[in-house]
């Protein structure tokens, strides 16, 4: 009786969601948004967004401080509003396209805030200088059986960063430094 009941457990802990081990999600432009603003008065503020990204979160369930999550924005897809502003941002001054065609972050800790809410703290890299950044990000709908090729849940994370530290001064003084970002994107199996 004792070894029927040691294969019984032994089999449901093998089904258990937290057994398994951490999963890889896709996320991308395909199904999500990294949008942006920068202008911190009532003179001025403006919207952005980067219409060509991917990435991927692993997510262990019995150990968050296990997942991870990578991002790869191409900055040449950068769009603004108004396409002056669009030509101005992916020129020197700013994000510098051509010569740093990509930015990234790469997650160094993950924690749980809430039953829905995590802490990510990772790296970002633009225009070829790494500064960390924390992302606040909230999971809804999930759905944890969901077969493969499906979507698993939707992810929202923001954060902040001062342009400044990654060499984009121009209308510092004008404009304001802090750039707030929100990521929106469903994670796929």
């Amino acid at each position: 009786m004792p070894a029927r009941l040691l294969a019984i457990v032994l089999a449901f802990m093998l089904e258990s969601p937290l057994a398994q081990a951490a999963e890889k999600l896709s996320i991308g432009a395909d199904h999500g948004t990294i949008d942006f603003a920068i202008g911190n008065s009532k003179i001025f503020r403006t919207t952005g967004s980067f219409k060509s990204w991917q990435g991927f979160v692993n997510v262990d369930d019995a150990e968050v401080p296990n997942s991870t999550v990578e991002v790869v924005v191409n900055t040449v897809s950068l769009q603004m509003l108004d396409t002056q502003q669009t030509a101005m941002l992916k020129d020197s001054d700013f994000f510098d396209v051509e010569k740093f065609p990509k930015m990234t972050f790469e997650s160094k800790k993950i924690e749980r805030t809430g039953q829905n809410a995590f802490k990510v703290e990772g790296d970002i890299t633009l225009r070829g200088i790494t500064r960390p950044m924390t992302l606040d990000v909230t999971v809804a709908d999930r759905r944890p059986n969901a077969p493969a090729g499906a979507r698993y849940a939707r992810f929202r994370g923001i954060g902040t960063l001062k342009r400044s530290q990654f060499g984009m001064t121009k209308y510092v003084d004008m404009v304001g430094d802090t750039v707030e970002i929100v990521i929106a994107t469903d994670a796929w199996r």
